[in-house]
């Protein structure tokens, strides 16, 4: 997964403290930026948010190993990089005070997952004139969980070097050579397993609200969009 499983306490203020600082300006910066956008996109926000939250929280068996899809790739996506890292500290937050994380890491996952969703939206606009929406978005997915997952694997070798202890430390999980040989199969399989299910997000999407999907409304654009629908939350508001 993408997000840091650490309880508080184990890293240290040396390195938790600047994440959350970061954190917490860049998500004034977002609120700035995202000032004229209109307030009916935050029911848009909010259930998206709401998707990833109920997915972060659920988790799904891989053999001996259970891993937490984060729809970081389709999020990033549909809201574009200011709402989605707004979407992505709340959801963070949320998950912290439920039990999943440290209150203390919250910076660190917001700017992690966050890192990787700004990226989705240009990736799969740039993708899509040329493949089909299914795969821009299972491919803006993947590139923007490879990007995620080497921004917490970075976080959790600076973690090893600052001599932060935790149980998966203590198992002797804590050299660099066992720690990578583990990380970057998961980080491997978490890539794949995103990238599928953003795969059939993207076709489902596709189907019935191709305007919502980054370049979705140059393809409609000649038919017009589809028979009662609405204008794509953002539309005159946030730029993508």
């Amino acid at each position: 997964m993408t997000h840091l499983h650490i309880p508080d306490g184990v890293l240290p203020w040396s390195l938790w403290v600047p994440g959350m600082a970061l954190a917490l300006a860049t998500l004034a910066l977002t609120a700035w930026l995202g000032r004229t956008a209109p307030r009916s996109n935050l029911a848009y926000q909010g259930a998206i948010g709401a998707l990833m939250l109920a997915a972060m929280a659920i988790e799904l068996p891989l053999g001996p190993l259970e891993y937490h899809l984060s729809l970081l790739g389709p999020a990033g996506a549909l809201l574009g990089p200011v709402a989605a890292f707004q979407v992505v500290f709340v959801v963070s937050l949320m998950l912290a005070l439920a039990g999943h994380g440290g209150l203390t890491v919250v910076g660190w996952n917001a700017l992690v997952l966050g890192t990787g969703a700004a990226l989705a939206r240009p990736v799969a606009r740039t993708l899509s004139r040329r493949l089909s929406p299914a795969v821009s978005l299972a491919s803006a997915t993947a590139c923007a969980q490879a990007v995620s997952g080497l921004l917490w694997l970075a976080v959790m070798l600076v973690a090893l070097r600052t001599g932060a202890r935790a149980r998966w430390l203590d198992r002797g999980i804590g050299t660099l050579p066992v720690f990578m040989t583990l990380a970057l199969p998961l980080w491997l399989v978490g890539v794949l397993v995103e990238s599928a299910v953003a795969f059939g997000l993207g076709r489902f999407i596709a189907r019935v609200r191709p305007d919502l999907l980054p370049g979705g409304e140059a393809a409609i654009g000649s038919s017009g969009p589809p028979a009662g629908s609405v204008p794509p939350p953002g539309a005159g508001g946030e730029a993508a």
